[in-house]
């Protein structure tokens, strides 16, 4: 009984303390700026929320933002399924003078998929 009662006790205390470290802030986009990246659906969700993407990116770089909005994205290279893809984001944190741009690389994996890498702008 006593074992089932500290596994209770230490399962709660890590599902806890998972949740004071969630993100600050989740990366947001206007449809129409949406619209401005090659990459499709599920590939662009990957790009705000996953680990590696834009989103994951700028909250380690940031983690005091309270707000991030991809404010612009610029096709550097256009993306085609054949070739990498190269495109600009823009993140606007908590004022339009606090922003960041990331250089998104869209990579064909050969087998219809498509993989990516997220850099800082320089």
């Amino acid at each position: 009984m006593k074992k089932h009662l500290l596994l209770i006790a230490a399962l709660a205390l890590l599902i806890s303390g998972c949740a004071t470290m969630s993100s600050s802030s989740s990366l947001t986009c206007d449809p129409e700026v949406r619209k401005l990246s090659d990459a499709d659906d599920t590939l662009f969700n990957n790009l705000l929320s996953q680990m590696g993407g834009v989103g994951f990116t700028d909250e380690s770089l940031f983690p005091g933002a309270k707000t991030r909005t991809v404010v612009n994205i610029t096709a550097i290279v256009p993306y085609n399924n054949h070739q990498t893809g190269i495109e600009r984001w823009t993140v606007e944190h908590d004022s339009p003078d606090d922003t960041c741009s990331y250089i998104v690389n869209l990579i064909p994996d050969g087998h219809n998929g498509t993989t990516f890498t997220v850099q800082r702008d320089k």
